[in-house]
């Protein structure tokens, strides 16, 4: 048995707000005036059935639906880490159970949901989400003119669930004349919005170079383009190496990435300071200027060098 009421009782209040805001979107909430309980007993009035299929992708509705017919006993989750860790982030699950209030709602979602016309739907947005991710921080017009490609505008995705829980529109991006502009940020490129935008003023102002649909889907989901060869190379690498501390580094360099610390500065060193050893700073060396930077508004450094020579 799993209470949502019962298990946010552990939960820090900021963590709890911060989630709440992500999946109920409320308007003027302060955080001193609700309390946890009052936050979950929103959250758990926001979760219809519709909801659930909106604020969810079809690989996290195929876990619930998975956890469900297995009578809600514990399921291998470890294959999908990313699913687990978004249906964690959306209180639909703790401990590898849906929580009791949302049992009901959630198979009664799983019934409506048709997963073939929900993947079609989905990946568009998926595929923004991850163009934003790999930016970081992006100017809402290069997302519009993105979206209209896939028939979709800023208005549209403005209220969708899925798109707003990843992400956040924000009016105080740091501006190049040091003003506050608006952008859409990847909602755990937050703390970094400042560290970006004033990353990007050291280096030259270029149109960005956009990847291919696939490999926004796969940032979305992974962190990293793995449809690249030489980046999926790296990181199969640490998948599949025995060095428990390997796992580590993977992280290392996608939060270095994140944070905008990935410089080439940086990229010299790196290999050493993680003590990799030959075979891995190799395919490191491969890979890494094929990865998307946010401080070059989601270039790799190896279009930024092409575009800089032109």
């Amino acid at each position: 048995m799993s209470s949502l009421l019962q298990e946010i009782k552990h939960y820090p209040k900021e963590s709890v707000y911060n989630h709440f805001f992500r999946i109920c979107f409320p308007d003027d909430v302060l955080y001193e005036k609700i309390t946890r309980k009052q936050m979950i007993e929103e959250i758990i009035m926001q979760y219809t059935p519709q909801h659930i299929v909106d604020v969810c992708t079809v690989k996290e509705l195929k876990l619930l639906k998975q956890i469900i017919e297995n009578n809600f006993k514990e399921v291998d989750v470890h294959s999908m880490p990313f699913e687990k860790v978004a249906l964690y982030r959306k209180y639909l699950l703790f401990e590898d159970e849906i929580p009791d209030e949302l049992k009901e709602n959630v198979v009664e979602a799983l019934k409506l949901v048709d997963f073939d016309q929900k993947e079609k739907q989905e990946k568009p947005i998926l595929c923004l989400i991850g163009l934003i991710r790999s930016c970081g921080a992006i100017d809402p017009m290069v997302i519009q003119i993105r979206a209209q490609k896939y028939g979709l505008d800023l208005k549209s995705l403005e209220i969708n669930p899925l798109f707003n829980f990843w992400t956040y529109y924000t009016f105080d991006y740091l501006m190049p004349d040091d003003t506050d502009g608006e952008a859409i940020v990847y909602y755990d490129s937050i703390p970094y919005m400042d560290a970006i935008a004033n990353m990007r003023l050291d280096y030259e102002l270029v149109a960005p170079v956009f990847l291919k649909p696939e490999s926004y889907l796969s940032i979305f989901y992974n962190g990293y383009d793995d449809t690249d060869p030489d980046v999926h190379a790296l990181f199969d690498h640490f998948k599949k190496s025995k060095d428990v501390f390997d796992s580590f580094k993977m992280e290392r360099i996608l939060e270095c990435i994140e944070t905008c610390r990935m410089t080439e500065q940086l990229i010299v060193f790196f290999p050493k300071l993680e003590e990799f050893d030959p075979k891995t700073t190799e395919l490191f060396k491969k890979a890494i200027y094929k990865m998307p930077m946010p401080y070059l508004t989601g270039m790799t450094l190896q279009d930024y060098r092409s575009k800089i020579k032109r």
